[in-house]
């Protein structure tokens, strides 16, 4: 279930249109109280239109592409992944 997102307009002068200024050229991390948030530009590309009928064709279409090998090969690589963990280590 997809939560209702909270819009909130910004005055065009002031700090919060500033950072979101920053925002569009690259992704802006912002502190507050020890909190990150983290501000990017919101892609268009999807139109946020979800066709579930047109998901289920692309699926058809890609079943099968990865013989059993390479499926069994991918999912090793993912669990050691998730043991050795994937974060740098001076990340929190």
């Amino acid at each position: 279930m997809v939560k209702t997102i909270l819009t909130v307009d910004v005055e065009p002068e002031g700090e919060v249109s500033r950072l979101l200024s920053l925002a569009r050229e690259a992704p802006v991390l912002v502190e507050q109280n020890g909190v990150r948030y983290r501000l990017s530009r919101e892609s268009n590309d999807s139109g946020g239109v979800y066709d579930p009928e047109q998901f289920r064709a692309v699926l058809r279409r890609v079943a099968g592409i990865l013989d059993p090998e390479e499926a069994e090969q991918m999912k090793e690589m993912i669990y050691r992944a998730r043991e050795e963990g994937t974060r740098p280590p001076n990340r929190p």
